[in-house]
Formats: C-alpha cells, structure tokens, sequence
C-alpha cells in the first residue's frame, strides 16, 4: 500500500516557530520537515526521505489531536477537517514520537490516517 505523507517528531512540532505555525496552518510542508512517499509492507512502515519504522518496533499507534497537535496545527476553521478527520497518525517507537498526515487533502483537510491506523494494526498482529 501506498501513498503520500507529511511527517514530524513531538520535538519539532513543539520547537516550531511562529511563522512555522501559521504558515502551517496553511499547508503542512510548511510545518512537518518530511515528506514524499508512504510504503506499509509485510513487517514495515517505510516513509521515504525520513526513516524505516519496523511493525514489532511500535510501541503505541493512535490517531488522535494530543498537546503538539491540535486541530489548528494544519486547518483553518474553513476546512472540515478542522472539524473532522483532521487528527494525525501518531507512532511511538524507540522513545520517539512522530505524527504522520497521510494523503492530506488541501481543501478538505482531511486524510487517510484512520484508513492507515487500522491497516498498520492489521499487519501489526499479524506479525505477532
């Protein structure tokens, strides 16, 4: 499975300045410092230009607004994801925090985060 992503770290999202997050509200590459391609293969998430995320390595998957994503970090209340669907895909793995915006719609706002949650936890008990 494939698609397109937005990605950043707990740490960049909350070190981000000013300009950063309002300019991201906008649009998220201006926001998340990844981006390109998405691959969920056999036993591992792979997000092009950034990392390799082994499925029996994630701690924890969610798919959430939390306190370094909320819903204004990428939609404008014009957007109806800022009232739906607009959460990011969170992965905790090797003590670190990264939030994903998967297939991210600039009109809508919305993604296919939910889409990817539930096909990641598939392939994740799966593996087990």
């Amino acid at each position: 499975m494939n698609a397109t992503y937005f990605g950043s770290t707990a740490l960049s999202l909350n070190n981000a300045t000013f300009s950063e997050k309002i300019s991201g509200m906008i649009h998220p590459k201006y926001r998340f410092e990844f981006g390109g391609q998405v691959e969920l293969n056999h036993d591992k998430l792979v997000l092009e230009n950034w990392c390799e995320i082994k499925l029996n390595e994630i701690q924890s998957i969610s798919c959430e607004f939390d306190e370094n994503f909320s819903r204004f970090t990428t939609n404008v209340d014009s957007r109806p994801g800022f009232f739906l669907k607009g959460e990011p895909l969170i992965i905790t793995h090797s003590n670190r925090k990264i939030y994903l915006m998967i297939n991210w719609s600039f009109y809508t706002g919305f993604t296919d985060n939910k889409k990817w949650l539930k096909l990641i936890e598939e392939k994740r008990h799966k593996n087990l």
